[in-house]
């Protein structure tokens, strides 16, 4: 997740999450969620 987050901002990312769900397909949600926060308020990134 972090070497996506790190490419698409050119900045160094750390990322750190506590789910007992490590479903890929759950990982893709919290992934784009994250990139629709970077869409709507890129001044926080």
């Amino acid at each position: 997740l972090f070497c996506v987050l790190a490419s698409k901002t050119k900045k160094q990312v750390f990322v750190s999450y506590n789910l007992q769900n490590t479903d890929s397909n759950f990982t893709l949600l919290i992934e784009n969620r994250i990139k629709e926060e970077m869409m709507a308020f890129p001044e926080k990134f």
